[in-house]
């Protein structure tokens, strides 16, 4: 009985901590003594939606899953993470039967109920929006036939009528309405789906899963082609859903706002971390460092046993052949894999001169509605700027302007002769589908240079991991997270010195995300960024152009966060007195109070901005002195990058101490 106590809390504490421990528990079952006391501990046991056990699938010659283990419980939200074509999708295929493993045990719990937003999703285009999302309640029609037909005495008629009532499975119109409302399709509810852009019937398909509400939601990259607010409620509806949910995803701030578990797929293994992003990070790092502890002590073991073993003893001595057992267990256990980074490298920016791109009080209109209104702008060199608004608010538009392929309405767009454009395009439409990897980047050569650097096909593309197989494949083969590396492989190598991302985020994994955000950090030519991922733009921007409604576009120096810190101020129609949310002024001296000359109140205005360069060249120099070639590179100016860190740190703090005196006068 003390031995089943201790089971118990243990249990209770693997629980807390979102750990497996059913799996590990399993041989405990067969026990006959210990069966009786189980079973009631499983009373407490969360319940299992889904589970695979020994679950293999290779596709090809690519090992999708090795003998993995996999499980999602009720009420749990999980965010699965892995490499692009590791088989996350896959997984969601697996659980909604549409894929079947090679082998293996997979179990569902009864009557589970699934609803699925796929990458490659169909819409019925004969029928309108509110047709294709009310197919997904025929669970709730057939309640209300069955609630009907079978007696007010039965128990089954009081079950039904709970879950009608707390599905509000009486009102499934106002469902709809609700739905397509916050995600910005209520206006076109009646339109036919032919008549849709790629990201609305995305939006129509999210809408189809969710209204549902299922026991098990799967939900494949539901942030792409969506605006921030439309993800924020997104957020809020999933952190209040009564199911559980699966989703995939790139977006770090959508992840861990939703997530109570993350599962990692690597190399046909998976690895459960509960806890935030930032925690899963640490966790995997963690691990990583145990197994390469381990694989020291493994190879130490086989070179401390080499050269016995070279010398064959022949004496069939019990001690023997049992330390010859022993070593070829530990020779026949492999290395710890590790996934390759892909070399993202942008080439070095030509020349860009003090000028590059001028918009003189532009206006555009398109069907008599306001798409730009009076906007003027001078593109900094150096700049790294994000585009941010809703969807279909002119976005694109603004980008065609500035690159000259279309002429505004009224205003004046001046280009610098020394701007090169160098476009990525948001829908990867300038990818010849029936063209291989290897043709659609050689264009009928076998090398490419990357400014000085003349490099073959096979090696340029092999540092945006595609392998050898891949590199013969047709492009429509390939994943979207392949073609959103084939896109930046192909639109890299061009070069040029003003960048142009049209969502670049869509598809690509954290990895190469992480990689994508280094690059564009110490490009040296101007970025331009239309982008919905916070976490992407707080990285890489400079400067933020907000789309905020009826032509308006308001620029912001700083990152995201503090573009929007400012837009909400600006929308209660308070005073801006709030400092960058970086800057600390705890246990500062007041000042007397009194009005500003009119020199200090231009100081003050400017003031923001001064600090953010000022910031932006200290984390430059730091990253710098990050680099592990640093001495190779600049080992004989070490001394003078030093000594402008250290100028720079002061002219921080003493625009702080400014910034701060200036506020309180």
């Amino acid at each position: 009985m003390r031995f089943c106590k201790y089971l118990a809390n243990m249990e209770l504490t693997r629980y807390a901590q979102g750990r497996a421990y059913e799996y590990e528990m399993r041989f405990l079952a067969k026990l006959p003594v210990f069966r009786g006391s189980l079973n009631r501990l499983n009373l407490m046991a969360p319940k299992v939606l889904f589970a695979a056990e020994e679950l293999k699938l290779t596709i090809g010659r690519q090992v999708i899953y090795d003998n993995a283990e996999f499980y999602i419980n009720a009420n749990e939200r999980v965010a699965l993470v892995g490499r692009n074509g590791s088989g996350k999708s896959t997984l969601l295929r697996l659980i909604t039967n549409k894929e079947i493993p090679s082998s293996g045990k997979i179990t569902r719990a009864k009557n589970l109920r699934v609803a699925e937003l796929p990458q490659d999703f169909e819409l019925d285009n004969t029928r309108t929006i509110r047709e294709n999302v009310a197919d997904s309640l025929g669970y709730f029609r057939d309640l209300q036939k069955r609630f009907e037909t079978i007696s007010v005495n039965s128990p089954e008629h009081a079950q039904i009528e709970h879950e009608l009532l707390i599905h509000d499975g009486w009102n499934l119109e106002a469902k709809i309405d609700i739905v397509l409302e916050k995600l910005n399709l209520s206006k076109m509810a009646d339109q036919l789906c032919d008549k849709l852009s790629g990201g609305e019937m995305r939006r129509v398909a999210l809408s189809r899963a969710i209204v549902a509400e299922p026991d098990l939601l799967l939900l494949d990259e539901p942030t792409n082609h969506l605006d921030v607010s439309t993800v924020e409620w997104i957020e809020n509806f999933l952190a209040d859903y009564r199911g559980s949910c699966l989703f995939v995803t790139h977006d770090r701030y959508f992840l861990d706002r939703v997530a109570t578990r993350i599962v990692e797929l690597s190399h046909g293994k998976f690895y459960s971390y509960p806890g935030s992003y930032a925690e899963f990070i640490a966790a995997k790092a963690e691990r990583e460092s145990n197994e390469d502890v381990l694989e020291q002590k493994r190879r130490s073991f086989l070179r401390s046993e080499i050269e016995w073993v070279r010398r064959s003893p022949k004496a069939r001595l019990k001690r023997n052949m049992g330390r010859m057992k022993k070593f070829d267990e530990i020779a026949a256990k492999s290395a710890p894999v590790r996934d390759k980074e892909m070399e993202l490298l942008i080439p070095k920016a030509t020349r860009l001169g003090n000028k590059t791109v001028n918009l003189t009080q532009i206006s555009q209109t398109f069907k008599a509605n306001p798409i730009i209104h009076d906007f003027s702008f001078e593109f900094a060199p150096k700049s790294r700027l994000g585009v941010v608004g809703p969807n279909g608010i002119g976005k694109s538009t603004l980008l065609r302007i500035i690159m000259g392929q279309l002429a505004p309405d009224f205003g004046q767009v001046e280009i610098s002769p020394t701007v090169e454009f160098n476009y990525i395009d948001q829908s990867r439409i300038a990818l010849d589908p029936e063209k291989t990897v290897s043709e659609e980047i050689g264009e009928d050569s076998d090398t490419i240079y990357l400014g000085d650097e003349k490099i073959s096909i096979w090696g340029y593309l092999k540092r945006f991991l595609f392998e050898d197989e891949r590199i013969n494949t047709k492009i429509r083969y390939l994943s979207g997270g392949e073609k959103a590396r084939l896109m930046l492989a192909k639109t890299l190598k061009k070069g040029g010195n003003f960048l142009i991302l049209d969502e670049p985020t869509n598809d690509l994994d954290l990895s190469s995300l992480r990689l994508l955000e280094e690059a564009l950090f110490c490009y040296d030519g101007c970025v331009l960024v239309v982008s919905h991922d916070r976490y992407f733009l707080n990285r890489v921007c400079t400067g933020i152009l907000g789309f905020e409604g009826d032509g308006k576009i308001v620029y912001t120096p700083g990152d995201y966060d503090y573009y929007w810190e400012k837009r909400q101020e600006r929308e209660s129609d308070k005073p801006s007195c709030t400092p960058p949310k970086r800057i600390l002024t705890e246990g500062k001296p007041k000042t007397s109070a009194r009005k500003l000359t009119y020199k200090e109140a231009r100081e003050l205005e400017g003031m923001e901005e001064a600090i953010l360069k000022v910031e932006e060249k200290i984390s430059e120099l730091e990253s710098r002195f990050g680099d592990p070639d640093f001495f190779a590179k600049y080992g004989d100016r070490s001394q003078e990058f030093q000594s402008e860190l250290e100028s720079n740190r002061a002219e921080a703090a003493r625009l702080y101490a400014r910034w701060e005196e200036l506020e309180q006068l």
